[in-house]
């Protein structure tokens, strides 16, 4: 019996040496696959932000010195001001309108059992497959179809509607595991429908809003080809001031936009961090 044991617990320790030096190969070659990632997509935006300190008239690396007169320029240009100011305006905009459409989206589709629920769901979300060139020529052919006008209205009602699947996804990820029993005992104790919604639960869902809004702020700055198929000249937004830029000038002067762009979007993101863990909702 133990001659025939021996060679058995031999090729199960074996077996399971091999497993470890496998496992301890996939750490390690998920570890370096990460940290190239990581240094493939941060070294770019970290030269953008060296650039933008950079004395010279012109983009080079490395810099040939550290100077803030870029930065001092679009203070003192009234094209950029306008840009920066449409843009928090369109993204603001934005944000309220998606969240205003998407919260009672997401309850109605958590809360009603209908036909045609699986279709609604599909529609809000379809935004989310479209790529964002193809919605920005299509959102300017209906706008031009309905002889509106081309302004910072028709951009935000443009961004709200890119924006509304994050507020329906992040609020229906809260509001299915909600008991109906919560939104009853309202019920039973007098309140009346509206009155349970919005004091029972509209605080038990207050961080998802928050962060689906915040979803839709970065959103809202980040996206170049809607506000370039709907702005004008006389409502400029970052995106476009950034892209003209950059097809009529050579300066540094992009860098430092793109760097104050960029510091927007990491305050956001932090303080939806801070305020409702957005993190949880990625």
């Amino acid at each position: 019996m133990t001659v025939m044991v021996a060679p058995v617990t031999e090729i199960a320790a074996n077996r399971t040496e091999g497993a470890r030096r496998w496992y301890a190969l996939a750490r390690v070659s998920i570890a370096a696959y990460v940290f190239f990632a990581a240094v493939f997509l941060t070294v770019p935006v970290l030269i953008v932000i060296l650039v933008s300190f950079d004395t010279a008239d012109y983009v080079q690396f490395p810099p040939s010195g550290m100077t803030l007169k870029w930065y001092a320029r679009i203070a003192a240009s009234e094209t950029w001001r306008t840009a920066i100011v449409n843009s928090a305006i369109v993204g603001v905009g934005s944000t309220l309108l998606a969240v205003v459409t998407g919260v009672p989206a997401a309850y109605l589709i958590a809360r009603r059992d209908f036909r045609g629920r699986n279709a609604l769901l599909a529609l809000l979300l379809s935004p989310l497959t479209i790529p964002w060139v193809v919605f920005g020529l299509a959102i300017l052919n209906f706008w031009g179809a309905a002889n509106l006008p081309r302004n910072l209205f028709a951009i935000i009602v443009a961004h709200s509607v890119i924006g509304v699947p994050y507020v329906v996804r992040t609020c229906l990820a809260v509001l299915v595991n909600i008991s109906p029993s919560c939104e009853l005992a309202a019920r039973t104790l007098g309140a009346d429908q509206k009155r349970a919604f919005m004091l029972v639960i509209l605080p038990m869902i207050q961080m998802a809003i928050i962060s689906g809004a915040i979803f839709c702020l970065l959103i809202s700055f980040i996206n170049v080809p809607v506000p370039l198929f709907l702005t004008t000249a006389s409502t400029p937004t970052m995106q476009v001031a950034i892209f003209s830029q950059m097809l009529s000038n050579t300066d540094p002067t992009v860098a430092a936009v793109s760097t104050i762009q960029l510091a927007m979007i990491l305050l956001a993101f932090y303080i939806g961090q801070r305020v409702a863990r957005l993190g949880d909702f990625l």
